[in-house]
């Protein structure tokens, strides 16, 4: 997927020509919706906390167009104009995932439909390290903080402190988090993100796809999101020589040997670009705080 500061680039362009009272900060916030299941599931990964198929599974349902505006609604009730925010979180969000299948993700992509349907939607133009995303990002690094910080001049922020309103949040905030358990069976049963043929016991003759997992040269392996490692087999060229990040398409020749049939070794900053971006919407609301342009009060 394209990285965030690549999103806030065309992303605050877009809602800008849009909305006419649109906010940088809470059109990073939209930037954000869709990844923050991604961004979780890493943490948790590190801490050891869930099984990481069931875990990805969790944030691929999560991460879908129905359960990210879950959470803009329970966001914007908590806004003053909570109408207007609600309909700007969303058309970022529906952005953000119109934006993430233009690059080429093998096995990835996005949810438009979920939970009626669990067909990922990929378009595959380019690969991340590709002109375009370089581009949008520089555009994001330049642009975001500039609209944020005449946002931040321009108007405050208010939000509502009333007992409706925040239960009414709670409530979609508890969907957002329990109603991903019961829908399982629909990711599995499509095979997204090839979960189910990981989980399958007898894997040969199987066809993946996986984007981005970690290789390792000496051994010609692969660590899939799963935990185990894969040994690679390619028919015709060699592989990369060099540790690093690969994306491929290949066969099972047994449970735990892949033949590929196409491979891509990535080299870009892409990681480094999201963590920026995120580190910049933290600064962005902070210095909203600091400079008291958000305020909290009572309804009329």
């Amino acid at each position: 997927m394209p990285d965030t500061l690549a999103h806030f680039g065309i992303q605050i362009i877009a809602s800008k020509a849009l909305f006419r009272e649109a906010d940088a900060r809470w059109i990073g916030i939209g930037c954000l919706l869709p990844d923050l299941p991604w961004i979780l599931q890493r943490a948790a990964l590190a801490l050891g906390w869930a099984n990481p198929v069931g875990l990805r599974l969790y944030a691929v349902i999560q991460s879908s167009l129905f359960f990210s505006l879950l959470l803009a609604a329970a966001l914007s009730l908590q806004a003053a104009q909570s109408r207007r925010v609600f309909l700007l979180l969303t058309w970022n969000c529906l952005l953000h995932l119109l934006l993430d299948p233009l690059e080429i993700k093998w096995g990835n992509g996005s949810l438009l439909a979920a939970p009626f349907s669990w067909q990922l939607t990929s378009f595959a133009l380019f690969w991340p390290e590709d002109m375009p995303p370089r581009l949008l990002a520089l555009l994001g690094l330049l642009l975001f903080p500039a609209a944020a910080w005449l946002d931040i001049r321009r108007r405050e922020l208010c939000f509502i402190r009333n007992k409706q309103r925040q239960a009414a949040g709670l409530l979609l905030l508890l969907l957002y988090i329990l109603l991903p358990f019961g829908l399982f069976s629909g990711p599995l049963k499509k095979d997204n993100h090839f979960a189910a043929t990981l989980l399958a016991e007898n894997r040969s003759s199987s066809w993946i796809d996986f984007d981005r997992w970690p290789y390792q040269a000496g051994s010609q392996s692969i660590l899939a999101y799963s935990g185990e490692t894969l040994r690679l087999a390619v028919p015709f060229d060699s592989l990369p020589a060099q540790d690093g990040t690969l994306s491929g398409r290949g066969r099972f020749l047994s449970h735990s040997e892949v033949l590929l049939a196409e491979w891509h070794l990535h080299r870009s900053g892409r990681d480094l670009r999201s963590l920026a971006g995120l580190f910049l919407l933290i600064a962005v609301w902070s210095v909203a705080i600091r400079e008291k342009r958000i305020t909290i009060r009572r309804p009329c």
